[in-house]
């Protein structure tokens, strides 16, 4: 998200005012101009472009939009809802979370929160980036509800092993050097095996000799990643490419960038 609409301020003032048009087709100049706290002249200016641009007409004495110009009013907010959505699940407050007790705490103890192997933990008078007020008593181990926080959890990302397996015409796990990758799991110990496809399973279940089901691939390994889990994922051609669209949408969006290596099986 760049925020590309929410800049464009004369796009943004030109289709208020058409949208004002479309509430009140026989709304003045000086009406439009109060409305929208822009000069009269403006006003005037930004109809006269957009009757070139062929977003507006003039029917009966009275202001009109096209159909080109209520599409592109409608396609361009529904871009700025779409930006200011992603804007505000940024940066929405939370006041109290729930974590678990790393040693016993008591109520209205200050807490500090740390983030150990994808669990969110609250442990009693420690310096974090991130901290709180206990408000329950908790035995270690416990969930425990903590409120009044303050700063950001120091979040590190978890890394991505990516085993591309072979398709499933070129011989599918049956082809893949199981050994191998056997070695390469233990070598990188995830905390998260996942299987993207049929093949990618199947390969895992020769290499740790457990059964894997399919079961939302992407969204599971980057819940994970972003816990701070070291996740290898496995999978033929596209599904590997579908999680490193994933990894690059998330770099995109908010700029954390996990750290991925693929090997071929």
């Amino acid at each position: 998200m760049n925020g590309r609409h929410l800049r464009d301020l004369r796009s943004n003032t030109e289709l208020l005012i058409l949208a004002e048009v479309v509430g009140t087709p026989s709304a003045r100049l000086k009406d439009i101009s109060s409305r929208l706290g822009i000069t009269v002249q403006a006003v005037s200016q930004y109809l006269s472009a957009m009757r070139k641009e062929g977003l507006l007409t003039e029917k009966g004495g009275a202001m009109r939009p096209t159909q080109k110009g209520m599409q592109l009013l409608q396609e361009h907010f529904t871009d700025i809802k779409a930006e200011v959505d992603t804007i505000l699940r940024r940066v929405s407050v939370i006041d109290r979370c729930v974590a678990i007790a790393g040693k016993d705490i008591s109520a209205g103890q200050k807490v500090g929160l740390i983030m150990e192997d994808g669990m969110l933990m609250a442990y009693p008078g420690q310096k974090s980036p991130s901290t709180g007020e206990s408000l329950e008593d908790a035995a270690e181990g416990d969930d425990v509800l903590v409120g009044r926080l303050e700063g950001i959890v120091d979040l590190e990302l978890g890394e991505l092993l990516l085993i591309e397996a072979p398709s499933e015409m070129d011989g599918g796990s049956k082809t893949a050097d199981v050994a191998r990758v056997r070695d390469k799991l233990e070598d990188f110990s995830p905390g998260l095996l996942v299987a993207g496809d049929v093949v990618g399973a199947a390969l895992l279940m020769k290499t740790s000799g457990e059964l894997f089901s399919i079961h939302a691939p992407i969204e599971s390994s980057m819940s994970a990643l972003s816990k701070g889990v070291d996740v290898a994922f496995s999978g033929t051609r596209g599904s590997i490419d579908a999680m490193l669209e994933a990894v690059a949408q998330l770099k995109k969006s908010s700029g954390y960038g996990i750290h991925w290596k693929v090997y071929k099986a």
